[in-house]
């Protein structure tokens, strides 16, 4: 039985434009002056990340559609895990248990309240998934589809597999849990816009208006000591420039902008404390239609891999910010413990276009009179790549990717259909090539399972959720199988060396950069955000990061 596939989540970061693309005024400003009002600033955060259309609704449901980005500052998983390295930290739960590989069992944190003063139990962790069995649109990983039963016993509770499914521990851990006793009166839980949120997090709604939201410290806190942000404001979004105005200019202490130069438009203007992360959030590869000639020859993908300047696209397509990406399907250095070390150059292809070129001949392919490159049939070689509409960075990538192949004789032709077009295409394996985003997941399991499983693709012309490059190999299936229903780290760890191996030397997709994580923040008010050398947690102000990300962040006086 298969789950549902959810593809990279940070799609909108891996375009090299952000979240934040779309950023308007903030009525916030830094005072220098001691006043009351500064003293309350200098305890708060303005973020620049939550947009309006153009303005806010009030939506703090965890499980609408549109829910405000201060909705993940409220609920809570119960393992927090970190994307950059796949370290696990106990949350909501302390431990967890694997007994055989059908039964896992949690233990749940004492003493937690939700924010409403009524006690947080393991019942709450049963019931949240029960829940989501009774609610199947909630479901959005498919947990059920291999959870038999869900069970709460004093502190522990326990989940019981159809059959075995090792990596959704990282589904099951990571999803935030809702108070029972106030959903278990709720009929429609995607309907309403759940205005006034009851959650365990580090803070609840202070405020609300359609052009600004302020989230104020939960006094029931379980970390409450390590909190010192007091209030977070989230002022809605506009346009590009005014983003960067309000960044620059300090009326906002986070947000996360693509910003050329970021050195001289965001660093300089308050050197002291203005800086900035961009670590690798995901991979961008080259889809190639495996269900097409001459995409489905191994030789031909090798070629393409050696004649295309990755880092040449890291440098003009993103600024710089990213380096290129290894083949291996890991997003390096963070997921390097599991990188292979038989292979050479970390799993990487140089630039090299007479390699390819040596490649090519080998295998069977010619140039014409006129440097055209023809198959071994003698049919000239040529295909179209497609990348969505107004993605600026991946636009110029595929027409470095462009000029690259030309070299080899082989005419490659752009083409930008708006998003949709896009990504049905792929889905229905209409496409020649594109441009496509995977990765940054806590286990590099789910990274390879759905773009790799056999069981999720289909012929071309019929639709596929995910392996829409439409890889089948029974090799790679059973190796995937076998980390399914391993508990193992190590032979978790010898099946990640072996489709490594598969990555690296027959190319399913072809690995080209690094998608960065944008984030720009300001440690006047406060110092111990994440860092290259501090990466406790992706630096981003969404998604679950900022729970870890609000419990280290002291004083800066």
């Amino acid at each position: 039985m298969m789950k549902k596939i959810v593809k990279y989540a940070a799609m909108v970061l891996a375009m090299g434009i952000s979240v934040t693309s779309l950023t308007a005024c903030a009525s916030n400003t830094n005072s220098a002056t001691s006043t009351p009002s500064s003293r309350v600033n200098a305890s708060q955060l303005v973020i620049g990340v939550d947009n309006g259309s153009p303005t806010f609704t009030d939506n703090f449901n965890p499980f609408g559609p549109g829910n405000r980005i201060g909705t993940s500052y409220i609920y809570e998983p119960l393992f927090f895990i970190n994307t950059i390295n796949g370290q696990v930290v106990p949350w909501l739960a302390t431990a967890y248990k694997w007994e055989g590989n059908e039964k896992l069992v949690f233990t749940i944190r004492s003493g937690v309240k939700w924010n409403d003063g009524q006690p947080f139990s393991a019942k709450d962790v049963a019931f949240t998934f029960n829940y989501m069995k009774l609610h199947p649109s909630l479901d959005w990983q498919g947990l059920w589809q291999v959870l038999q039963s869900v069970t709460a016993n004093g502190n522990k509770v326990t989940f019981i597999f159809k059959q075995p499914d090792v990596p959704a521990f990282y589904e099951i851990s990571t999803s935030i849990i809702i108070p029972q006793h106030i959903w278990a009166a709720i009929v429609h839980p995607t309907k309403g816009m759940n205005m006034n949120p009851v959650g365990t997090g580090p803070y609840e709604v202070a405020s609300f208006t359609p052009y600004q939201y302020t989230l104020k410290k939960n006094p029931y806190y379980w970390q409450a000591s390590n909190v010192h942000v007091e209030k977070i404001v989230f002022p809605v979004l506009g346009n590009n420039q005014t983003a960067a105005l309000k960044l620059s200019s300090g009326q906002w202490d986070w947000a996360t902008l693509f910003l050329p130069n970021v050195q001289q438009t965001y660093v300089s203007k308050d050197p002291q404390y203005n800086q900035y992360w961009f670590p690798p959030g995901g991979i961008i590869a080259l889809e190639l239609n495996l269900g097409k000639a001459p995409f489905r020859d191994v030789h031909f993908r090798e070629a393409l891999a050696y004649a295309i300047d990755k880092q040449k696209i890291a440098q003009q397509a993103e600024d710089g910010y990213v380096s290129a990406a290894s083949q291996v399907g890991l997003v390096l250095p963070g997921q390097q413990q599991w990188l292979n070390p038989a292979l050479p150059n970390q799993g990487a292809y140089g630039y090299n276009v007479q390699m390819a070129k040596q490649i090519l001949t080998q295998a069977g392919y010619h140039t014409n009179t006129q440097g055209d490159l023809l198959d071994p049939s003698g049919k000239p070689v040529s295909f179209s790549l497609e990348v969505p509409s107004g993605w600026t960075d991946w636009i110029q990538a595929a027409q470095i990717i462009q000029e690259d192949l030309k070299q080899l004789g082989i005419q490659v032709n752009v083409s930008t259909p708006q998003y949709g077009a896009y990504s049905q295409s792929q889905a229905m394996g209409q496409y020649d090539a594109a441009l496509m985003a995977y990765g940054g997941t806590p286990t590099p399991f789910t990274s390879y399972d759905s773009l790799l499983d056999s069981k999720y693709t289909a012929p071309v012309g019929q639709n596929a959720n995910a392996n829409q490059e439409r890889w089948h190999d029974a090799k790679t299936d059973q190796l995937l199988n076998n980390w399914r229903q391993a508990t193992s780290q190590q032979t978790q760890l010898q099946d990640a060396y072996q489709i490594e191996s598969i990555m690296y030397k027959q190319l399913p997709v072809i690995d080209l950069f690094y998608g960065a994580t944008w984030s720009e923040f300001s440690s006047k008010k406060f110092i111990g955000w994440p860092s290259a050398s501090n990466p406790y947690a992706p630096p981003a102000p969404y998604g679950q990061a900022p729970l870890m990300i609000m419990t280290h962040l002291q004083p800066r006086s």
